[in-house]
C-alpha cells in the first residue's frame, strides 16, 4: 500500500500506530520526534508522513512547516489529542491534509491514510506531457451515495492537476474539503440526518450496516429525487467549487465551533474543520443549502507564530 514515516515520541502510541498501519499493509518507518522523522524523509521519500503534535526536538507543527517548505508534494496527517488543539489548528492551516484523534486511532487512522493515498495517486495520474487543461469548468451531479464521494473528489483533484494549478499538497487539501462538503450535503442536506444520529459516525467507521441503511434510505421518497450538485471552475486567479443539494437540511455545521476541543472529537464537525482550514473563503447561500469554496492560486502558506 503506502510507505509511511511515523513520528511519535511515546513508545506505546508508536507501537500501536505502527501495528495499525502495518495491519493494513503499509510499510512504516518510526521516528521518535520531528527531527528524526525529517531525517527519515530525507533518506528515502515516503508516500506520506503521520505525526504526533507534541514531541521534543521538533514538534509536529514545526515538522509540517518544514515539509511544506522543502517537500510541498508530500502529504502529512496529524494525530490530535486533548490539549493540542491549537497546534492542530495551526498544522491544518499550514499544510497537513487531515487529522486523526488519538482516541479514534483504531477506526480512523487507516481510512485517513487510504483516502490520502488514493487522492495522491489521482493527482499523480496526470502527466504534464499530455498537455494542459485550460480554464476547466464542469458540473457533476451525484446521487445520495457515500460511495460517490471519493470518485467525485478524485475527479476534482485530477482536473486541478491537469490545469497545473497549485502544488500537489494543496490539490489534495482541496479534495479533502470537497469530500467533506459532499458528505455534509448528502447526510445533513438531502437525507436530513441529525448531528446525534449514530448512523453518521457508524457509516464513517464502517460499523455494522449503517452505510447500507443510508443507501436504502436514499432510495425512498422523498430522498431519491434529491441530488447533490458539484460545480468546479478553475480560473487564472482562483478555483471556485460549489457544492449544493436539493434537500432542506443545512450543509454547515458550526456547533461546536471549528477549532474547539470538541470539534476534533466529533465526526459531524470534521467536515467544517477541514473546509475552514483548507479553503481561503466560504460563501453560503441564505438557507445554507450551498457553499462556494474559494482557493486563491497565488495564496502562499504563511508561517504561524
Amino acid at each position: 500500500m503506502a510507505s509511511v514515516v511515523l513520528c511519535e515520541d511515546s513508545p506505546t502510541h508508536s507501537v500501536l500506530m505502527q501495528s495499525i498501519l502495518e495491519a493494513d499493509g503499509h510499510s512504516v518507518r518510526a521516528a521518535a520526534d520531528g527531527r528524526e522523522g525529517l531525517e527519515q524523509v530525507e533518506q528515502a521519500m515516503p508516500d506520506m508522513v503521520v505525526t504526533d503534535l507534541r514531541m521534543p526536538e521538533m514538534n509536529g507543527l514545526e515538522l509540517v512547516r518544514t515539509i511544506v517548505d522543502r517537500y510541498p508534494d508530500l502529504p502529512t496527517i496529524v494525530v490530535t489529542a486533548r490539549g493540542s488543539e491549537d497546534l492542530a489548528v495551526d498544522a491544518l492551516a499550514l499544510g497537513a491534509v487531515n487529522f486523526v484523534p488519538k482516541a479514534s486511532l483504531n477506526v480512523l487512522l487507516n481510512p485517513a491514510v487510504r483516502r490520502t493515498l488514493r487522492f495522491s495517486q489521482s493527482d499523480q495520474s496526470y502527466h504534464s506531457s499530455a498537455g494542459k487543461l485550460v480554464l476547466p469548468e464542469f458540473y457533476y451531479k451525484l446521487r445520495n451515495s457515500l460511495d460517490s464521494i471519493n470518485p467525485a473528489s478524485r475527479f476534482v483533484i485530477e482536473a486541478l492537476s491537469a490545469a497545473g494549478k497549485m502544488t500537489a499538497n494543496v490539490r489534495l487539501r482541496i479534495g479533502m474539503a470537497v469530500a467533506s462538503a459532499l458528505f455534509n450535503s448528502i447526510c445533513y442536506g438531502n437525507l436530513e440526518l441529525q448531528d446525534e444520529d449514530p448512523r453518521i459516525a457508524n457509516a464513517i467507521h464502517r460499523k455494522g450496516d449503517s452505510r447500507q441503511e443510508l443507501t436504502e434510505l436514499a432510495q425512498t421518497h422523498p430522498y431519491r429525487k434529491r441530488f447533490v450538485h458539484l460545480k468546479v471552475s478553475v480560473g487564472e486567479d482562483d478555483t471556485r467549487i460549489s457544492v449544493a443539494h436539493d434537500g432542506p437540511g443545512r450543509i454547515a455545521r458550526f456547533h461546536p465551533a471549528p477549532g474547539t476541543a470538541e470539534s476534533f472529537e466529533l465526526e459531524q464537525c470534521r467536515g467544517m474543520m477541514l473546509i475552514t482550514s483548507f479553503m481561503d473563503e466560504m460563501i453560503f447561500n441564505g438557507d445554507y443549502t450551498e457553499v462556494v469554496m474559494v482557493k486563491q492560486h497565488h495564496a502562499m502558506v504563511e508561517s504561524v507564530c
